[in-house]
């Protein structure tokens, strides 16, 4: 395991074009489908990304969980996954949005939202909103108590409470973007289909209510 897993890194002086060229199996394992299950601690993960950077457009395969995985696992890999690319498209939008030029969280011209990541609810501008939150879920579901690693079962239902509120509050990063930046958001969206696979995995899970929607 440990030579199959350090098959699967980028090392140092990797130029750009070797970039994750790895073929995702464990060495001496078979091709199947469900062998990545047998290649470390974070195989879950690494198989979603390979998927993604296999064929970004194909949502539903990117989205389907495998028999060899629990839904809950599933998931959870997908959101950690999510903020990482969340995380670029805010970096991506932060010369075009600031405390000046947009002082509140909103998502249209009827949805403001507040801030709850230090306790009492207080209106932030939508790029701290954005920072705060994406902050605060990297750290909330990376928790052990409630996010064991490595977990291959059900998750408890305050994992899962978490993961519901992480989704809706992450959404309106989205919503933000695709309402006051839009061009910027179909760029991104067209290159990445990050909101078509939390569309996909919200609908699965019955995560939460995405207000206001975003319509593609």
């Amino acid at each position: 395991q440990r030579m199959a897993s350090s098959l699967r890194r980028n090392l140092p002086g990797t130029k750009r074009a070797a970039l994750f060229a790895w073929n995702g199996k464990p060495e001496g394992k078979s091709s199947g489908p469900e062998e990545f299950k047998h290649s470390g601690q974070y195989s879950v993960q690494e198989h979603i990304q390979a998927l993604i950077r296999a064929d970004p457009k194909n949502v539903e395969k990117i989205c389907s969980c495998p028999d060899s995985v629990h839904p809950d696992e599933w998931l959870y890999e997908h959101l950690r996954q999510f903020m990482v690319e969340l995380n670029v498209l805010i970096v991506q939008l932060s010369p075009n949005c600031d405390s000046t030029t947009f002082p509140k969280m909103t998502a249209g011209d009827a949805c403001e939202f507040l801030s709850a990541c230090d306790g009492e609810p207080k209106m932030v501008s939508a790029i701290d909103y954005c920072c705060h939150n994406l902050d605060f879920y990297i750290a909330s579901l990376n928790r052990n108590k409630n996010f064991p690693r490595p977990h291959h079962g059900a998750l408890p239902k305050k994992a899962s409470k978490e993961m519901k509120e992480a989704t809706k509050r992450l959404y309106r990063v989205m919503a933000h973007a695709y309402y006051h930046h839009k061009d910027f958001f179909m760029n991104f969206e067209e290159k990445t289909h990050l909101y078509r696979r939390l569309a996909a995995l919200n609908k699965g899970y019955q995560l939460t209510r995405f207000t206001p929607p975003i319509q593609l």
